[in-house]
Formats: C-alpha cells, structure tokens, sequence
C-alpha cells in the first residue's frame, strides 16, 4: 500500500505507541509504503528498519493512477511479471516518466508499450499526480526534447504562440504530450494559459476552427439528449443479461452517441454501469431519490482530520481496509450501525454529515449510476462536490455524461483493450481491481451475446 502524509509534521516512531521512541519525522504530503498495519498504526520502513506512523495522520492512496513514477536507476528493466527472473522486455532510463497501475509487494505495475509490465518498486520515485496545465510557448522556436535536458535529442520544434499540454514538472522543465509521445521543453520558454492572457489578453481560438465549427450542421436539440436507443433488447435469460438489456434500453441512444466520441464500444460503458449500480442512477423503493454510497474515511480525510474526537464519536472504519468496516451513530451513547446495503441508511448517514460539514458529506459520496465521488467535482466540470450533487440529483442525463467526462486516456484505452481489471484498478481502486474486473467481463460478454450482430 502507498499512504500520504497528512500532517504538517508525522512522527516516525520505533514502536506503534505514542510512547514509542522517535525516530524522524515526515513531513506533509509525502508519499511512504506501507508494509504493515497494527493497532491503528502502519508499519513503515524507515532507513532500513522498521518504523510506525499513527494511520489517522496517512491517506491511503486507493488509486495508482493518481500517481507518476521517475525511473531513478540508469537503466531499469521493465519484466513482463513481478519477478527478477521474468522476461525482460524492454528497459527504462533515469528520468522516464512511468504511469501506474497498481502496486504490488516490491513491485510496480505500470504502461509499458500499450501493455502492463513490472518494475522494480525501489528504482522508482512516485509524485502526486498534478491537474494538467495549458501553456504558451514564448520563444521564436522551441525544441521538444526526449529528455528533461538540453543534451537530449530534439523531438521538434514549436513556434511562437503554440499551445502545450502542461503535464507535469521535472527540475526546469515541462513534460508535454507531444505526438504519440510525452516530451520535455524549457519551462522558461512557456506561459501558462493565465499568465499569457494577463498579458496580451484573452487568446482566440484558432480561426480556421472557428469557421469549420459554424459550418458543421447543429445537432437538434431532441436527438442530442435522446436516452433510449432505437433499437430495444428483449429482457430474459441470466440475471447479467437482464440488467445490460435494461440499461441498455434506458439509456442506450446517449450511451451509443458518447461511446463513439470516445471510440469505445458502447458494450463496455453499459457494462461498467451495470457493475458501478445495476445501471440505475435513481432508487425507486427510496423516494426516487439518486443512488449513493457514503465512504466513512472520506469525511475522514475531508473533515474528521481536523474534528478528531467527533468524528470518532459518530463514525469507524478499519483502516488497514479503508472501504471496509462503515459504521456510524447518531449520539455517543447509542449502538453502532451497519448503512451500506440500503438507500434509506445511506441517506440518512449522509443527512447527519451535511448538518455537520456539508461540502466534506458531499465530497464523501459516489453518485448516481457510474458512482463518481464527490470530490471529483472538478474532474467533471462542476465547481463544488455540492454543484454536481444537485445536477446529479436532478437529472440522468449529467450522471451519463459525467461518467464520460470522468474517463480519462488511460482508462479509455484499457477499455479498448478489454483489459476490464486494469480498468477497474483506475476506475475502482487497485485494492478490488480483479473483482470488479471480472463482473464488468461478464456483463459485457452478456451485452454481446444479446446484442444485435
């Protein structure tokens, strides 16, 4: 497991006790591995040895994905399994950028060639995975470099005024995509978007684009938002074929038009919302109001940090397993309860938190059909956790093209490749990524038997 400093300062100690002798400390925001858990403690090590940190001060990092890795050795091999003696096939040099898909003990699971392969954990350093950027070139011509160096050979050249793909940043340099590839320029060379308009204003689109947009025919209004296909699936057979033909006749017209955006087969964007809720976005049984689930170590993180002893007086999880072990109660004195499982319990959870915090309660929940978290808010266009809780609520329609908008290039290329658990690691978390991999295979197989040839 990877964790998150969350403290300004976390005391490394000998032994999981507060009287445990001190070691070092970590300071706020730094990524550690977790070897172990105890007692409310995780294990670590620590120049060696092993060491504990208190867990209510570590986020665990359930998504890989939102993590990049620096290859630190000369030259790494990349094996085609977690093993020192699997086949290699290919190696990496200092400095590689390497995108995560899961960790495993001593091992990283990353990209490598349009496929999965392993690298060694300790020749790579990981970094949060910062928003993406868009920048200005500012010089007359600059060089793409294949390195974070001016050494490196040219990739090519940009001219004054193009635009970039800010991605990350390495030393003096921005990482960009560039082509089928990432490459590096002189971050003295670049403007970010803000500061260019600061500048000069606000910088037109291109106008050639301009005039190939208004003459494109506008799509009418009443096709656009269409939910149903045209074509409709008998509902029988297995209970996986009849949940994809529902939603699959629910929503199938939208689903169709948004997948080919994305050059994905609808079959798997019906399937993974079948998996996510049985592909609906609203619980009849529960006043017709929208599916969620509430995550007890989410308020954590987005509250409870700073609210400690309340937080533990009204809700627990285990936190070696932080999807597991939701609990919570309305009064100090009153039993604990079990909510996930019923609409009713999950909103009533939800209730209570919003009267305590209410953007953190609302950032603490997936919603609707594909289960987007609150605190994806801006990953999906929406100001606040509390802006795409009343578009949600309101409306199916945002809740599919939220789920789209959720996507990003990796994950839709996993479901190109019908590689459902990596997916699943990106989409769900590694910690499940083999579970949820195999159901969203098996609905989608159901949708291809059924479904039209």
């Amino acid at each position: 497991m990877i964790g998150t400093i969350t403290a300004s300062r976390l005391n490394i100690r000998a032994q999981p006790s507060q009287q445990g002798r001190k070691l070092g400390e970590y300071s706020l925001g730094t990524l550690i591995d977790i070897t172990g858990e105890r007692l409310g403690w995780f294990e670590v090590l620590y120049q060696g040895q092993p060491a504990f940190l208190h867990a209510d001060y570590v986020d665990l990092v359930e998504q890989p994905s939102r993590l990049i890795g620096r290859v630190t050795a000369n030259l790494l091999n990349v094996r085609q399994q977690p093993d020192s003696n699997s086949a290699i096939l290919g190696t990496l040099t200092a400095g590689n950028r390497v995108e995560l898909l899961a960790q495993l003990e001593g091992w990283l699971e990353v990209e490598f060639n349009q496929g999965n392969a392993y690298v060694a954990r300790e020749y790579v350093d990981l970094h949060p995975r910062e928003a993406p950027q868009q920048g200005v070139v500012d010089a007359n011509l600059l060089h793409v470099r294949s390195q974070a160096s001016r050494q490196a050979s040219s990739l090519g050249q940009l001219a004054a005024g193009s635009r970039v793909v800010i991605e990350s940043r390495l030393g003096d340099w921005f990482e960009i995509p560039f082509g089928s590839s990432r490459g590096y320029v002189a971050a003295t060379y670049i403007r970010t978007l803000q500061e260019a308009e600061l500048l000069s204003g606000p910088i037109a689109e291109n106008e050639e684009e301009e005039e190939d947009s208004s003459l494109a025919p506008a799509q009418p209004a009443d096709e656009a938002s269409r939910l149903p296909p045209l074509q409709r699936l008998p509902i029988s057979g297995s209970s996986q074929a009849r949940k994809v033909a529902t939603t699959w006749n629910r929503y199938g017209g939208l689903l169709s038009r948004l997948s080919d955006e994305k050059q994905l087969d609808v079959a798997c964007a019906v399937a993974v919302l079948c998996v996510e809720s049985s592909g609906k976005g609203f619980e009849e049984s529960n006043q017709g109001r929208m599916i969620i689930r509430f995550e007890n170590h989410k308020l954590w993180k987005f509250w409870g940090r700073q609210h400690a002893d309340d937080f533990h007086n009204h809700f627990r999880y285990k936190t070696s397993q932080t999807w597991k072990g939701h609990q919570w109660r309305a009064t100090q004195g009153e039993e604990w309860h079990k909510f996930h499982g019923s609409q009713r319990a999950e909103w009533e959870v939800l209730k209570f938190a919003r009267s305590i915090d209410n953007e953190a309660a609302l950032k603490s929940i997936s919603m609707g059909a594909p289960q987007i978290m609150g605190f994806h808010h801006e990953q999906i266009g929406y100001p606040s956790a509390e802006a795409m809780f009343d578009a949600f609520s309101n409306d199916i329609e945002a809740q599919i093209r939220g789920f789209f908008d959720f996507f990003s290039r990796t994950m839709v290329q996993r479901l190109q490749r019908q590689d459902f658990s990596s997916f699943a690691g990106l989409y769900n978390g590694s910690g499940q990524k083999q579970k949820y991999g195999s159901w969203i295979k098996q609905h989608y197989d159901a949708l291809k038997q059924i479904a039209p040839r």
